[in-house]
């Protein structure tokens, strides 16, 4: 069979799950669970890959689960890989397929990932004599959280076959019809960060008998949003954002403690080092400065995802080679938690 023959032939068999794959979304839209209570989300799943014929595991970290389709004389392994959760998040629309579930959405489009990657094992069941390698099909739990489910499935040995492993997520940035790729680091680290400030709290009206803890956070507040700025290289991308402050019960007193709580996203993995040690002398010196002490906490989340040039021009060349010229992007890092093709190659 000649490519263009195969090529045609995957077309077909695409488009004649177009309304399957739609299906899967809408239901998955409409019953959405977040990390790992994703318990009716799997269940659809596990059906979903038992009809297809394919071996099924289930209980990875908690509600993951692994589709393998087998191919006769394989000599590898390749992975695909949806994330499963939805967002905790009230839905405010009229669609049928609105969600049923209060407080939680598919806001992220998790459920259009788990529809095509449910779509892509049923291509391939079809094509399965054209096939020369394994594939197995990962559906992820707890995209969302942290650590999340990602890094407790490889700790369960998710990958320990696998030689290639593609992701891939949907964008409303990028036009109908058009695949995002970008070579090298693509997402950013997404790491958190809580920092605690100590004082010594009292009453409003006598601020020089306290230790201020709400004036000591503002200035660190300040000092941390210069780190970018001044003491990181300008060509090395980094976002600093502090998201939440608490402290106080009432007008008139002065508290103990505030809380902040925030993100760092880096690409460079140097960078990445560096950022907690920046942060911390900056609270370092407020704190002293102001007799106050302090606590931090720098939770490092998924680190940078770097997708290899090779992969990332098989991939551009497969996708041009079905759907022209026209249908591939050269994308931006992303700082979102999210994930592109390509992730991973052994």
């Amino acid at each position: 069979m000649t490519d263009k023959t195969l090529t045609q032939e995957i077309l077909t068999h695409a488009r004649g799950i177009h309304d399957y794959v739609v299906r899967m979304r809408r239901d998955f839209h409409k019953h959405p669970e977040t990390g790992f209570g994703e318990i009716r989300t799997a269940g659809v799943i596990v059906e979903e890959l038992k009809r297809l014929g394919l071996q099924v595991q289930t209980e990875i970290a908690k509600t993951g689960v692994l589709g393998t389709l087998p191919v006769d004389g394989a000599s590898s392994t390749v992975a695909f890989r949806a994330d499963m959760d939805a967002l905790p998040i009230t839905e405010e629309n009229d669609l049928e397929f609105k969600s049923q579930n209060e407080g939680m959405s598919h806001a992220c489009g998790h459920d259009a990932n788990m529809a095509m990657l449910l779509g892509a094992a049923k291509l391939m069941v079809q094509l399965k004599d054209k096939l020369k390698r394994q594939v197995k099909f990962i559906f992820q739990p707890c995209e969302e959280q942290h650590p999340g489910g990602a890094k407790l499935m490889v700790e369960q040995g998710i990958l320990k076959d696998i030689n290639e492993i593609y992701g891939v997520h949907i964008d409303p940035n990028i036009p109908s019809g058009t695949f995002g790729l970008r070579a090298g680091a693509t997402m950013a680290a997404t790491d958190r960060i809580v920092i605690t400030i100590i004082g010594k709290g009292g009453h409003a009206s006598t601020p020089h008998l306290c230790v201020d803890p709400i004036v000591t956070a503002a200035e660190v507040i300040l000092a941390i949003q210069t780190i970018v700025s001044r003491k990181v290289n300008p060509l090395s991308p980094c976002v600093v954002s502090l998201c939440q402050i608490s402290g106080g019960t009432t007008f008139n007193v002065i508290p103990d403690k505030v809380r902040i709580i925030g993100t760092v996203r880096t690409l460079a993995k140097e960078l990445r080092y560096k950022m907690p040690i920046l942060i911390e002398e900056a609270i370092r010196g407020i704190t002293s400065l102001n007799n106050a002490s302090y606590q931090f906490e720098y939770l490092k989340g998924h680190p940078p995802l770097h997708n290899p040039q090779q992969q990332v021009d098989f991939v551009q060349d497969k996708i041009i080679e079905l759907f022209g010229n026209k249908s591939v992007e050269q994308i931006d890092p992303r700082w979102e938690g999210r994930t592109f093709p390509i992730t991973w190659k052994k």
